[in-house]
């Protein structure tokens, strides 16, 4: 495993908001996108249920859209 690249520091601070759709659910965070390093445990969150289509991850923050 290679050590983590500047542009992975970066892109840790620039997801602080995820634009996600129906075919991404169920949602969980982090996504598969996410830089392993930065992981932190898998917890799946009921966006489709929330009455805005928004769900925040209760570990790194990190605020999901659902678009229609």
């Amino acid at each position: 495993m290679s050590a983590p690249s500047l542009a992975d520091y970066k892109r840790l601070n620039e997801t602080r908001e995820v634009v996600v759709k129906q075919q991404n659910l169920p949602l969980h965070c982090p996504t598969d996108e996410s830089a392993l390093w930065c992981s932190h445990p898998r917890v799946f969150l009921a966006i489709e249920s929330s009455a805005d289509r928004t769900a925040r991850c209760p570990y790194c923050g990190t605020l999901y859209r659902l678009l229609d």
